[in-house]
């Protein structure tokens, strides 16, 4: 009998993280039904974040706020309130691509992110935790400063058309402060470069906006902040938090992975199955997927990487997966990844583990 953990990310745009792991557990448990099989959805602090705090958090509270979304218009979010006065913020949930009709790197904006954070602290809570991934942003966290009362002096919309922020409206942080969860090492000014083409920016918009963060960071009151290891988190936005509120960045995947306990699942297993909806080199700096299959090596766990498509087969000894293989299309498997998910699990537990 074996012990296998199942711990994906979520598969963005097809699947939630807990409804991966379930899938690739019932795959195996339907050829190894006496293995001890351990689905623990994971996340980074982008999307799924909540979702895999609370299926070990069950005590928490879930709150629900219309904040602004990205397009400027209302969108319902939600915060988790844990039992030891700390609540949990996910940008994806008011700042999300997916919330966006079209793409807009320049006017989209964070300015739900800062009402999350203003209703957490209006609540009176200890501590704040705030997932930074998946944002549609790229305005160096400026619409949440504004949105918690700096004032920001504008010549247009988006950073680069940002002249000056007076953070003296700003409220105190929590007692014992903000933490930001990055789910990339990118720094400030590498934001840009690294993800504002994902958000539909075009070359001389990338110029633009790489000429408006180095202005930014400079005149900023923590000249430090704009170098430190996911300050370029959401479009700037870990910069933001970090300059202006005294947030602290750690790396999301390695927090949540203590958090939801995933090295003592580790500690022992036989086998372990990880995954995303795309797997890349982003994939290893920073995010779940790259967090799982390290902490596997420091415990001499072999384990396979399932993912929607890759532009890889193989990874440090590990197979990399592709549902893209199995099914008739892209949107094929998007449409029907449990299914595919399901079969992968079973043919994992025929092939993978000869105990």
């Amino acid at each position: 009998m074996a012990t296998v953990v199942i711990a994906p990310d979520s598969f963005k745009g097809s699947l939630s993280a807990g409804d991966a792991a379930q899938a690739l557990a019932r795959g195996w448990r339907l050829v190894r039904p006496h293995d001890s099989v351990f689905p623990l959805p994971m996340a980074d602090g982008g999307e799924g974040t909540l979702d895999a705090i609370h299926s070990v958090r069950p005590d928490s509270t879930v709150h629900f706020v219309e904040v602004t979304g990205p397009e400027g218009t209302p969108v319902q979010a939600t915060w988790l309130e844990l039992s030891d006065s700390t609540a949990v913020i996910e940008m994806a949930q008011s700042s999300g691509l997916p919330l966006m009709s079209q793409l807009d790197p320049i006017g989209a904006t964070s300015r739900g992110l800062g009402e999350l954070i203003a209703a957490t602290i209006d609540q009176g809570v200890d501590r704040v935790l705030v997932g930074l991934g998946g944002s549609a942003t790229t305005d160096a966290g400026i619409g949440a400063l504004e949105a918690l009362g700096a004032q920001v002096v504008r010549e247009a919309e988006g950073a680069p058309g940002v002249v000056s922020i007076d953070p003296r409206g700003l409220p105190t942080p929590p007692r014992e402060g903000i933490t930001v969860l990055a789910d990339t090492r990118a720094t400030f000014t590498q934001a840009p470069e690294i993800f504002a083409p994902q958000k539909g920016a075009t070359t001389a918009q990338v110029a633009e906006l790489q000429a408006a963060f180095e202005r930014l960071g400079a005149d900023s009151p923590s000249s430090s902040a704009a170098r430190m290891p996911g300050s370029g988190a959401a479009g700037g936005t870990g910069w933001a938090l970090a300059a202006y509120l005294g947030a602290v960045i750690v790396e999301g995947s390695r927090y949540l992975g203590n958090m939801l306990g995933v090295g003592r699942l580790l500690d022992g297993a036989d086998y372990v199955i990880t995954g995303e909806g795309r797997f890349d080199e982003t994939s290893v700096s920073g995010k779940a997927v790259g967090h799982i299959h390290q902490l596997a090596g420091a415990y001499g766990v072999a384990g396979a990487i399932v993912c929607g498509d890759s532009d890889t087969e193989e990874f440090n000894q590990w197979p990399v997966i592709r549902l893209v293989d199995r099914a008739a299309s892209v949107e094929d498997a998007s449409r029907h990844a449990p299914k595919y998910l399901e079969a992968v699990g079973a043919e994992l537990a025929q092939t993978a583990v000869t105990h």
